[in-house]
């Protein structure tokens, strides 16, 4: 984060809070106070929903917030050109979260993703690892003419619709592995740099 904070917090007793960009065509004005201080005191908060509920959207860029622990999650929608902020919890199951509201129409690397995560079945989290890491890592692309209109350059649309993405301008820079049981961080993993590439190692030392 340029601004401070971070893009994904986790405590020690397994509550965690991310943020993810907003598909969006106007640039937000200067100023706006940094989305990952947001992810940081969610994560701080002795009552992470009424933090939430209580934010402002104006005063941020447009963000998608989660936020949870091992027994439920929920998103945040906040759109700062309308102020608005739409709170969804979310039930069991796979949720694939990419840069609009769940299930948005135009990401086929949600898609996928969601796809290889529910091929998993009940396998363990050892024995699905290897399938997370190759699909965090995947550079599969649409056909260009294929590529979703957008405000974008054809070309650059084209890279947004891989898992790992590599462009001039922008691209994967890290990612993180999680999981979690009532009370407490079974697995963190992390890689420091595009997964394609980076190997994911054990970070669990960080929670204290």
């Amino acid at each position: 984060m340029l601004s401070g904070g971070t893009w994904l917090a986790v405590s020690a007793d397994a509550r965690f809070a991310a943020v993810t960009n907003q598909r969006a065509l106007s640039t937000p004005p200067a100023g706006l106070r940094s989305r990952g201080l947001v992810v940081r005191e969610i994560v701080e908060a002795p009552d992470p929903d009424a933090y939430v509920a209580a934010i402002e959207p104006r005063r941020y860029a447009s963000m998608n917030l989660v936020w949870g622990d091992a027994r439920s999650a929920s998103i945040a929608y906040g759109r700062h050109d309308d102020g608005t902020l739409e709170i969804q919890r979310l039930g069991p199951g796979i949720h694939v979260l990419c840069n609009d509201r769940l299930g948005a129409d135009g990401f086929p690397r949600g898609v996928r993703l969601h796809a290889a995560l529910a091929a998993l079945g009940s396998a363990t989290f050892a024995d699905s690892l290897p399938t997370i890491v190759r699909a965090l890592g995947d550079h599969t692309r649409v056909p260009l003419a294929e590529v979703s209109p957008s405000h974008l350059p054809p070309d650059l649309g084209r890279e947004l619709t891989a898992t790992c993405i590599h462009s001039e301008h922008y691209g994967t820079r890290s990612s993180t592995i999680l999981a979690l049981a009532p009370g407490r961080v079974l697995h963190y993993l992390h890689a420091d740099g595009p997964p394609c590439t980076t190997p994911f190692v054990d970070r669990s030392t960080l929670l204290g």
